[in-house]
């Protein structure tokens, strides 16, 4: 795991953790942990580009107080995870690919459009370790707003990779 990857993973876990929320239900587990940002759903699949430099994860999400200091990251990861430990030093991680390329092309990370309005946006996440092949995997889509609330959903996902012609 990156440097980066680490930091940002204990960055979330602490926040979680100093905001009270203990775990994320088993199954369908869009939980709003304070302030006004919703997950709606992330969808049950997750495509992968024929090279494998990218995938993408589909989410609907609201929030409010416009788009400066928003920040979502998603990721999707296989291995010896699951909704409830995404994040555990135990697991072993085959497959990871997370939003967290972005910080390369703008400081911020992924701000995102806060209007109040339900948004279902396709993300782009990339290789952070391993590749995702085909099969079970667990979406992380964690959603930041302005006003220092929060909202996410872990859930169990299928990775589809497409067959390569020979």
């Amino acid at each position: 795991m990156s440097p980066f990857a680490k930091g940002a993973a204990a960055m979330f876990a602490a926040t979680v953790t100093a905001a009270g929320a203990v775990a994320a239900a088993p199954a369908a587990s869009a939980v709003t942990v304070s302030g006004t940002p919703q997950v709606a759903w992330t969808n049950r699949n997750v495509h992968v580009s024929p090279d494998g430099s990218k995938a993408w994860i589909l989410g609907k999400y609201r929030c409010d107080g416009g788009q400066e200091g928003t920040h979502l990251w998603a990721a999707v990861k296989q291995g010896t995870v699951t909704p409830e430990d995404p994040s555990s030093d135990t697991n072993t991680i085959t497959g990871w690919y997370d939003t967290n390329w972005n910080f390369e092309n703008d400081p911020a990370g992924l701000t995102v459009k806060c209007d109040s309005h339900w948004h279902a946006t396709r993300f782009v996440v990339k290789p952070v370790e391993g590749e995702l092949k085909d099969g079970r995997a667990v979406v992380q889509f964690c959603l930041f707003d302005n006003h220092g609330g929060f909202a996410l959903d872990y859930r169990w996902v299928t990775v589809r990779v497409p067959r390569q012609h020979v």
